[in-house]
């Protein structure tokens, strides 16, 4: 072999030497970075080291048809408790989950996720009113309700909680949790985002928490 060959075929290892690396790290910086579990929290997010196996919920759907349980299975959900009379944390709430979901959508990472407005006020929450609402906020919003001791027991399972509260002048308001609850492609109980919403930091730590459910589990 002369020397000009050696040569040539000893920068051609180099150049695939250092084109791996370059890949390797490109393919790095593109993967979502999984925080831990303090930096999870300083971004509203709390999530259970085994996720929670919950009830089948007994719940009425948009279209007004009894709720199908496996509606959560194969897909991320997330799960926001409201009322379409709420004055100011659910516009508010679904309107950053609405700006969360469109960053997905434009990055091409909504597939397999979705959004479930849960209605704790069945009274005046007709199945037409509240896909209705869901929708103004984004269209595939999906919008759900059901009788009351039915929706105090998903509710509880997902640790959000919700009351009747009288108003001067009759009439009323429904106190509800402001967290966000998070069911995993199982149709686990994940864990959850607490207030105040960001949704580029929604964004992000929701991607982290779908990127380690992804490594520990394999979907």
């Amino acid at each position: 072999m002369s020397e000009k060959l050696k040569i040539r075929l000893t920068v051609l290892a180099l150049v695939l030497f250092m084109a791996s690396l370059v890949a390797g790290f490109v393919h790095r910086m593109m993967q979502p970075n999984i925080f831990s579990k303090e930096k999870m929290e300083t971004y509203g997010g709390y999530f259970f080291d085994k996720p929670r196996i919950f009830r089948d919920p007994v719940l009425v759907d948009q279209e007004g048809k009894a709720f199908d349980p496996k509606f959560f299975q194969g897909r991320w959900t997330l799960v926001f408790f409201g009322f379409t009379s709420c004055p100011d944390i659910c516009p508010t709430t679904l309107a950053v989950l609405d700006k969360f979901y469109r960053a997905l959508q434009e990055k091409h990472e909504a597939d397999g996720v979705q959004v479930v407005l849960l209605s704790v006020d069945p009274a005046r929450d007709t199945p037409q009113k509240l896909k209705a609402y869901a929708a103004y906020f984004n269209p595939a919003f999906y919008g759900v309700t059901g009788e009351h001791l039915s929706l105090v027991r998903f509710a509880t399972d997902l640790n959000a909680g919700f009351t009747k509260a009288p108003i001067d002048g009759g009439g009323y308001l429904m106190e509800h949790s402001g967290n966000i609850a998070v069911i995993n492609p199982r149709g686990h109980y994940h864990g959850f985002f607490k207030p105040p919403f960001d949704a580029q930091n929604l964004h992000m730590a929701f991607n982290s928490v779908r990127a380690q459910y992804e490594r520990d589990f394999g979907e």
